[in-house]
């Protein structure tokens, strides 16, 4: 670029009969050069090691510096780990400034939660060679895109599943006690994409499932929402849209794809959780369409990476045609959604849901393992549907004491809009009594169950106690964490299990 300022510098000085020559030359140098970094094909690191192995922290680093760049990919630091490690995030748009243009889709990717699974990463990085290279300019009309590669840095040097501080964080959604997961929500709310795809793998080696006779071999699993408070018109999307359109890409490319499930053939075979503590739930709970996508995972980091890698980004590559071709009618759903969530003082919140077999079927891609067959099995016993078993009517605000300021500081970093009183007052309150506490089978995990009664009382708020109107984005998330009879509430976690020592539940709903 040097010899251009050289040329702007010559065209200002020389006579002006001879400029609008020089502004011709000037152009056909521009274009010139404009085509020269054009032409420029970027290539993620899996793929200069021939797929022989993942990336590295440190050449990850090195890559998003590269592609960071470029006319649509600016990266930038997201947060660090416990162990200092950076988490960053490539903002990639064809606006001039990231977001300007508010009508553009918004779309949220992130990989490698787990440190163990690295293909979400290697996916990513590849992907964002190619818009890089301007291969896939034509997306970027209609959608701008965040992308987090890699979520657990100190986890995939060390190649554990957790944190290097022991931290599942695909389970630390609601808590946000990690660094990782508080930026990644506060990235989310600081853009409120209407999409996200949280990239995994699973395992393919479950003894539940050889000993009954199949191996699982499906390239990608796509996970939906399920919870049943997440929107109607969003799952339908989801499973009548969506879906379809993933599968014949992937399947047009050679790919075996699946809808997502966990469990076990013996036992009982369902979609993934309804719990809202997952990268998923937590951000469709919020009028999100969001998904979690599972890669195939094999016996070691390499086995079969380079399929493992492209099918992973093929599905992903799916998912952000299908945005872009539908953009205004998925951002007409999200808001109308995030609209609704304003409005459900007064209506009924699942606290309590199950899985359980319903009218529709599933068949998957096996391998059978006495014969090492490929075929096609149909799911049995298959618990494809989600229906509410107890409710409760959100309350226009609950109350917190000021002893009880953890969960305040919580909700605050939920960006829960949360109110401080300041003088004295009494206000009409409803209480709950705890009655009982039992341990119960949820979703196959052995948890606390509490069951409780309510009596009306007069509460008087002194400084410092805390008011949380239910009247904002987080409307359903804010029942489902405080009501003591959730099944995904606060009452399941450690560190709040003093909740269930009381007499009388500390978090009070006004009337």
């Amino acid at each position: 670029m040097s010899r251009m300022n050289e040329i702007i510098t010559r065209m200002i000085n020389v006579p002006t009969v001879r400029r609008p020559f020089l502004a011709l030359a000037l152009c056909f140098a521009w274009s010139l050069v404009s085509i020269a970094q054009a032409q420029v094909q970027y290539v993620a690191p899996v793929e200069r090691s021939g797929y022989q192995r993942v990336t590295s922290y440190d050449t990850l680093q090195a890559f998003l510096k590269e592609v960071g760049s470029t006319a649509v990919v600016h990266v930038e630091p997201l947060a660090k780990s416990k162990s200092g490690r950076t988490l960053a995030v490539a903002k990639v748009s064809s606006s001039r400034v990231f977001g300007e243009d508010a009508h553009k889709l918004r779309v949220l990717l992130f990989g490698q939660q787990h440190g163990d699974e690295h293909t979400g990463k290697e996916a990513l990085t590849v992907l964002l060679a190619r818009f890089a290279s301007g291969d896939l300019n034509a997306l970027l009309e209609k959608i701008d895109l965040l992308i987090v590669p890699q979520m657990n840095p100190d986890g995939s040097e060390l190649y554990q599943r957790r944190t290097s501080d022991s931290v599942d964080l695909n389970r630390n959604h609601v808590l946000l006690t990690s660094p990782e997961t508080r930026a990644l929500h506060d990235l989310f709310y600081q853009w409120l994409p209407h999409v996200t795809l949280d990239v995994h793998e699973y395992g393919t080696m479950s003894r539940s499932w050889s000993d009954s006779g199949f191996v699982r071999i499906a390239d990608t699993q796509l996970g939906m929402l399920t919870n049943a408070n997440t929107s109607a018109e969003m799952r339908e999307l989801q499973h009548k849209s969506i879906f379809p359109y993933i599968a014949g890409y992937m399947h047009g490319q050679g790919y075996f794809f699946q809808e997502y499930i966990v469990g076990s053939p013996s036992d009982r075979v369902r979609h993934s959780t309804t719990e809202i503590n997952d990268g998923r739930q937590s951000f469709g709970i919020l009028g999100t369409v969001s998904f979690i996508q599972e890669g195939i995972k094999w016996r070691t980091r390499e086995d079969r990476l380079e399929r493992r890698v492209k099918s992973q980004l093929a599905s992903i590559r799916a998912l952000l045609e299908y945005c872009s071709k539908n953009a205004e009618k998925i951002t007409q759903i999200v808001s109308h959604e995030r609209a609704r969530l304003l409005t459900l003082a007064g209506q009924p919140i699942a606290v309590r849901m199950d899985h359980f077999t319903g009218k529709g079927e599933l068949q998957i891609p096996v391998r059978i393992v006495a014969t090492q067959h490929d075929t096609v099995w149909q799911v049995k016993p298959y618990h494809g549907e989600v229906r509410m078993q107890k409710s409760t009517l959100l309350p226009e605000k609950y109350i917190i004491e000021k002893k009880d300021s953890a969960i305040v500081q919580l909700l605050r970093r939920h960006h829960i809009t949360v109110e401080e009183v300041k003088q004295e007052s009494q206000v009409n309150v409803t209480a709950y009594m705890m009655d009982s506490t039992r341990r119960s089978e949820i979703e196959e995990e052995i948890q606390p169950l509490v069951s409780v009664s309510s009596h009306s009382m007069t509460k008087t708020l002194k400084p410092g106690d805390f008011i949380i109107p239910t009247k904002q984005l987080q409307s359903a998330l804010l029942a489902i964490i405080l009501e003591p009879e959730s099944m995904w509430g606060l009452t399941k976690y450690e560190q709040f299990g003093y909740l269930l020592k009381e007499k009388q539940y500390p978090v009070l709903r006004t009337r």
